[in-house]
């Protein structure tokens, strides 16, 4: 793994990661990590990939891990205003970089969680630039919800300023993802994350993880998840952009199920070339959960058959 930065339109410096191993490259995967975490905890995934002849880049995005200035107070925070906007355009910039040093190869790019928000955005603005779309651990939450949410944290921003962690928020949307398996025994707060007991206790561990947005950030995130819901924005993506959505059956962030379901349903119904995969009792993080190997392989297998 090779650690760079890369300088965005505004000044700010990207913090970057490339995975490169790889005597025959196929493709290269750009990857878009999701909230309250970072890059880094991709490594044995990219690395996967790599002996797959696949190439992975990704990035740090503002407000957190290694871009993130803890001096500034950074953790959990774009901007003050257009954050959405230049967290997506950030991967633009990233993307061009993966296009520039890889010029023959096809760029497929994923998203989870947050990051899948953020690669929904990027195909409805940037489509041509990518051979194919992975959404993972998505939602489609109630409209109303989500135009709430914005105007909440909107409110907060400005009576409270935009770099001030909002812990109400927090209190509505991140800590009820835990409720199902709070009776479980020693409970340590992430099992919504993964069966994996080990790599919850390393998110737990992990300073760089499970920051509270700020209410610039929540306002930002839920601009984001409206804004990719409307079909008109859907019907900018080339129509001919495969599409592969993979969720597990016990992700509260999904619904269990139903929301991955609602976005591929809407994406069926707009002719997109579009499929689904769901992981039977799988949390959120399918790539660190018990059937990572499974994920994994469908992946490569997605990708292999889209690298025309």
């Amino acid at each position: 793994m090779r650690e760079f930065n890369l300088r965005m339109l505004d000044g700010k410096e990207l913090h970057c990661y490339e995975w490169t191993a790889v005597t025959k490259p196929q493709a290269v995967l750009q990857l878009v990590h999701g909230s309250a975490e970072h890059l880094r905890r991709y490594d044995k995934f990219a690395k996967h990939m790599n002996e797959n002849g696949i190439i992975v880049v990704g990035d740090d995005h503002r407000g957190h891990g290694y871009t993130a200035d803890l001096s500034k107070k950074e953790l959990g925070y774009f901007a003050n205003h257009h954050g959405w906007e230049k967290i997506v355009d950030d991967e633009k910039l990233v993307n061009d970089y993966i296009h520039k040093t890889w010029p023959t190869l096809p760029v497929f790019m994923l998203g989870h969680s947050m990051g899948s928000f953020m690669v929904r955005t990027y195909a409805i603005k940037y489509s041509k630039t990518i051979q194919g779309l992975i959404i993972m651990g998505t939602a489609e939450n109630p409209r109303f919800l989500v135009d709430l949410g914005y105007f909440v944290a909107l409110m907060h921003q400005i009576f409270k300023g935009a770099k001030t962690p909002d812990v109400s928020i927090w209190k509505q949307s991140y800590k009820p993802l835990n409720k199902k398996f709070r009776h479980l025994p020693d409970s340590n707060g992430q099992e919504w994350l993964t069966r994996d007991l080990e790599v919850q206790k390393a998110f737990a561990k992990d300073p760089l993880t499970k920051q509270v947005f700020t209410t610039s950030a929540f306002k930002d995130m839920f601009y984001g998840i409206s804004y990719n819901q409307k079909k008109r924005n859907i019907k900018l993506m080339r129509e001919d952009l495969p599409i592969l959505i993979m969720s597990g059956t016990d992700d509260p962030v999904g619904n269990y199920g139903k929301y991955p379901q609602k976005v591929y349903n809407k994406f069926s119904k707009l002719n997109y070339p579009v499929e689904i995969k769901l992981y039977p009792d799988s949390r959120h993080e399918i790539l660190n959960d018990l059937d990572y190997k499974e994920v994994e392989k469908d992946i490569v297998n997605f990708i292999n058959q889209n690298l025309e």
